[in-house]
């Protein structure tokens, strides 16, 4: 053959073969999709919380996403990710109030943008959405599938931390996503109403600068003897004698305040402390991969070893290695304009910011009619200890939101609500000079 001839058909060969290839390539990725999401935030990925959302449906729903043609897009992209996770359990539909003003009116819809989610039970039960965001979407799955609520009472006349307040200081965004979790949150004053209420599914003790006095101090040692649940937080001028409480349990406070090195390298002043090492068993860290934030935290010590019946948990720590963390004696912060400690002259250390507590009722001994409060053996005491009640703050609470809300679920028992939530959307800017668009658009 000529040779002329036998290079022609090579390279026609070499051609088709090619061709094949990338046919059978494109059939291949067309039919093993998979998405990949490099924004900051995983913006185009749903949160846990979000999948369990849907995989915990027992039973199906739908979603009405009302929007006009330009805004259907975006809503689309949104539902199909949770139709993705299981779409025999989730269904959608987006439509425009304007072309069907009936459906519109069947839900109350008041204006584009708005949406409802309906559970397919016979009964009609039904969520609004002020808007199709991932946030209110798995809020809404979870409340229509929420059985019980809780009564967080928060006490108060001790220079504890203010529920309502708007500022830095205050407590008012962990309230407002406390009642999405299905809590009720009310302060308790126990000069006032001198007993913890007996629907209390939980005491909160934020960052007291006051002593508790002796009757109040018997009322909360007897609840959380008594199986209760309690969240203490302290500040840097909490008095010791709260460490009564806890130290039952095997928690106690060194009296220092925790200075960390690792600070500075996210440009931030000592005093901030920084937990980036997580128990990865606990129900309250599990799945935790990003930092928490306290302020002038008080260093907390557990027991070498636990009291009888009591499991302690570190659940949040500051970095381990290399160690970061420097105690101060409280003595040296407290009243003191600016720091005047030779940080030099400290060993860095491991420092304690979060720990758990936990005591089971023991069981009782068989017997042949074992008397009525024998029955109860599955009550448990439960018990987190935070260094510092900044890091639930307002000011700091978009960091720790996560931490805060998965503490309370646990305490109350509600391991399902326990996860990690969606996160704000963050508008990610990018400014480029003039050749760099030229750049670019080469």
């Amino acid at each position: 053959m000529d040779k002329r001839l036998t290079l022609f058909v090579n390279t026609v060969l070499s051609v088709l073969i090619a061709l094949a290839i990338w046919v059978l390539v494109l059939l291949v990725s067309n039919n093993n999709e998979h998405p990949f999401d490099i924004t900051k935030n995983a913006r185009y990925t749903l949160a846990l919380q979000s999948k369990q959302a849907v995989t915990s449906l027992t039973t199906p729903v739908k979603v009405y996403a009302f929007n006009d043609e330009k805004s259907k897009t975006k809503s689309e992209e949104l539902l199909k990710r949770y139709q993705n996770v299981d779409g025999q359990k989730f269904t959608f539909e987006v439509v425009d109030p304007i072309k069907k003003p009936l459906l519109a009116k069947k839900y109350g819809i008041r204006m584009r943008g708005e949406g409802v989610v309906e559970i397919k039970d016979g009964k009609g039960r039904t969520e609004r959405l002020t808007g199709i965001s991932e946030e209110e979407i798995t809020a809404a799955l979870l409340k229509l599938q929420r059985n019980a609520t809780y009564k967080a009472y928060f006490l108060t006349g001790h220079g504890e931390r203010d529920l309502n307040q708007s500022e830095a200081t205050g407590f008012s965004q962990l309230r407002a996503d406390l009642v999405k979790e299905g809590f009720v949150v009310e302060p308790l004053s126990l000069a006032a109403t001198p007993k913890i209420p007996a629907d209390a599914n939980l005491l909160v003790l934020a960052g007291p600068i006051q002593p508790l006095l002796p009757g109040e101090q018997k009322l909360v040692k007897d609840y959380l003897d008594n199986y209760g649940r309690v969240l203490m937080m302290y500040e840097a001028e909490t008095p010791d004698s709260y460490t009564e409480l806890v130290k039952p349990y095997g928690i106690e406070t060194t009296g220092n305040i925790v200075l960390d090195q690792f600070s500075q390298k996210l440009q931030a002043e000592p005093v901030f402390s920084i937990g980036l090492h997580f128990d990865p068993n606990h129900p309250i860290t599990k799945d935790y991969k990003i930092q928490t934030m306290f302020v002038l935290a008080r260093a907390l010590k557990v027991a070498t070893t636990a009291p009888s019946g009591v499991i302690d948990t570190v659940l949040v720590t500051t970095n381990p290695s290399p160690p970061t963390a420097l105690e101060v004696p409280l003595a040296q912060v407290l009243g003191q304009t600016s720091l005047k400690v030779d940080l030099t002259k400290i060993k860095p250390s491991v420092a304690t910011l979060a720990v758990a507590a936990e005591k089971k009722e023991e069981t009782p001994k068989a017997s042949p009619t074992p008397a009525p409060d024998q029955a109860k053996n599955t009550r448990q005491v439960r018990l987190v200890v935070v260094a510092d009640s900044d890091a639930l703050s307002n000011q700091l609470y978009i960091v720790n939101k996560d931490f805060a809300l998965n503490s309370f679920n646990w305490l109350v028992a509600n391991d399902t609500a326990i996860s990690i939530r969606p996160k704000d959307e963050l508008a990610q800017p990018l400014n480029m000079s003039g050749q760099e668009q030229t750049k670019m658009a080469f």
